[in-house]
């Protein structure tokens, strides 16, 4: 396999990916509690800044998970759990990284997992946005105007407001 001192080289490499990458994951989970906390509070407009912070997070555990790939490419290794886990079980230079592939492991589904829920409160956000401009839009349809002559008349026309 790998020699005791690239296996030592490498490891320490990955290992410091690794724990950046973790790192990394905890902050997203973190913005993904508080856009959790932003949608059940009806705040939205704090959603672009979270937006924005995932969108940086997710940036950077990208690069950080392509920089791992290549690391382990470099050394012949195939990236899928199983081989990795393999690597990681294969002496005491891995030791680190296989405690930061465990945590990796466990955070992504809580990552995923919160990002389900956080898609379904915006879902249902947006169903119950929609029947209320439904609402809106009908009653809209329906207002009354007044005539030259005083008189209530019920508006029947589909035209904008901005037609001519």
């Amino acid at each position: 396999m790998l020699s005791p001192e690239l296996a030592s080289q490498v490891s320490a490499r990955l290992g410091t990916l690794m724990t950046e990458e973790v790192s990394m994951l905890r902050t997203a989970l973190g913005h993904l509690q508080q856009e959790r906390q932003a949608l059940e509070a009806g705040d939205v407009d704090t959603l672009p800044v979270l937006a924005a912070r995932k969108s940086e997070a997710y940036g950077r555990l990208a690069q950080l998970g392509d920089a791992r790939s290549a690391l382990l490419a470099r050394i012949g290794i195939r990236p899928s759990r199983e081989v990795i886990e393999s690597l990681f079980a294969s002496g005491p230079d891995w030791a680190q990284c296989a405690r930061s592939f465990r945590d990796l492991i466990t955070l992504a589904q809580e990552a995923h997992d919160a990002n389900v829920r956080n898609g379904a409160l915006i879902r249902a956000q947006m169903k119950a946005s929609k029947q209320a401009l439904a609402v809106l839009m009908s009653a809209a349809e329906q207002a009354s105007t007044y005539g030259p002559d005083g008189q209530a008349h019920t508006r029947t026309s589909r035209r904008s407001f901005g037609s001519a």
